[in-house]
């Protein structure tokens, strides 16, 4: 779903030229959280995985619908070079990128509330990195279409039956 690393050329040590310096943010959607529930079917259990000189870090996150919503602004304003935090709920992960030197972007991924672990890396991606990132958004779409939809405060069906005289509440 996101997949942000250096781009080829930006590893300082001497016979790596054209590699990338390894540092690398991806989040990797690993399914539905509760395929066949009312209410979990549309969410997404991802991996975030943060890897950078020798250190690598995975954290669990669940991703909503309105938080694709948000990446997708998100993206708009990174089109713009401004700063963005994307996951900022009250639990689980929180992703942060932040225009740093020319060409370059500072991500965090704070987990602050599970485990208090935080971990920040630079990165140089290619130009044009931001619409990488929409063309991900759109295969995870794709692959994992909103189902379900809320009729009523709380009341959740089936979309395409919403019409339903028996909504149901829950599972």
């Amino acid at each position: 779903m996101i997949r942000l690393t250096d781009r080829p050329g930006t590893d300082d040590a001497p016979g790596h030229e054209g590699r990338t310096g390894g540092r690398s943010v991806r989040v990797r959607v690993l399914g539905r959280h509760a395929p066949g529930s009312l209410l979990g079917h549309d969410w997404l259990d991802c991996e975030i995985t943060v890897t950078a000189d020798g250190v690598r870090g995975h954290f669990v996150a669940l991703v909503t619908e309105r938080q694709l919503e948000r990446w997708e602004v998100a993206l708009d304003r990174l089109d713009r070079h401004e700063a963005v935090r994307w996951l900022d709920e009250e639990h689980g992960p929180e992703l942060r990128i932040e225009p740093g030197r020319p060409g370059g972007v500072w991500v965090t991924v704070s987990d602050a509330e599970e485990s208090g672990v935080t971990l920040r890396v630079v990165l140089s991606p290619a130009p044009g990195w931001p619409d990488e990132q929409r063309a991900l958004l759109k295969r995870v779409r794709d692959a994992y279409p909103s189902e379900v939809v809320e009729v009523a405060p709380g009341v959740h069906a089936w979309r395409g039956q919403q019409d339903s005289r028996t909504p149901a509440t829950g599972d």
